[in-house]
């Protein structure tokens, strides 16, 4: 606020995070929410154990990722969405038509492509100046990590 009028991006600098870190916390918001939303449909429409099981680990983990993300940006005053793009909403719209073997194929090669971007995105945050984002995105890098290890052994599997 300058004056009584919203000034954009004012939000930011009141928070003491940059608008990097601002950007970093909406991205990791919405691909937190995809990867709960899409590891829900998983749990139902997988055909292998072994995709059933790692849906059930990324619902666990990203749920607990995304709740303490939500915590860190209304604390830093960041506004994140709570829900998805239109363009991924539809992307689950479809995967929910899909079943069996198809659907493993098509969820498993989603998640390492997912797993790999986040990688890169919560590298970036690893760098961040604020000392409070530096932290949440590091803690949370090992997991990420540790499911594109597992996402790229169970899509190998699938072939």
């Amino acid at each position: 606020m300058v004056n009584g009028d919203h000034v954009a991006g004012s939000e930011v600098v009141e928070s003491g995070i940059d608008e990097a870190g601002a950007t970093f916390l909406r991205k990791a918001a919405v691909g937190g929410i995809m990867e709960v939303e899409a590891a829900k449909i998983a749990q139902e429409n997988a055909s292998r154990q072994a995709v059933k099981d790692f849906a059930a680990k990324m619902l666990t983990d990203h749920t607990n990722a995304n709740k303490e993300l939500k915590e860190f940006a209304v604390k830093k005053k960041v506004i994140t969405p709570d829900a998805l793009p239109a363009e991924d909403q539809i992307h689950l719209d479809e995967m929910k038509k899909m079943k069996g073997a198809a659907f493993d194929q098509h969820y498993m090669g989603m998640m390492v492509t997912d797993h790999e971007k986040t990688v890169a995105l919560f590298k970036e945050g690893t760098q961040n100046r604020d000392a409070g984002l530096k932290q949440l995105a590091t803690k949370t890098l090992t997991v990420i990590q540790q499911h594109d290890e597992m996402a790229k052994k169970i899509a190998s599997e699938l072939k």
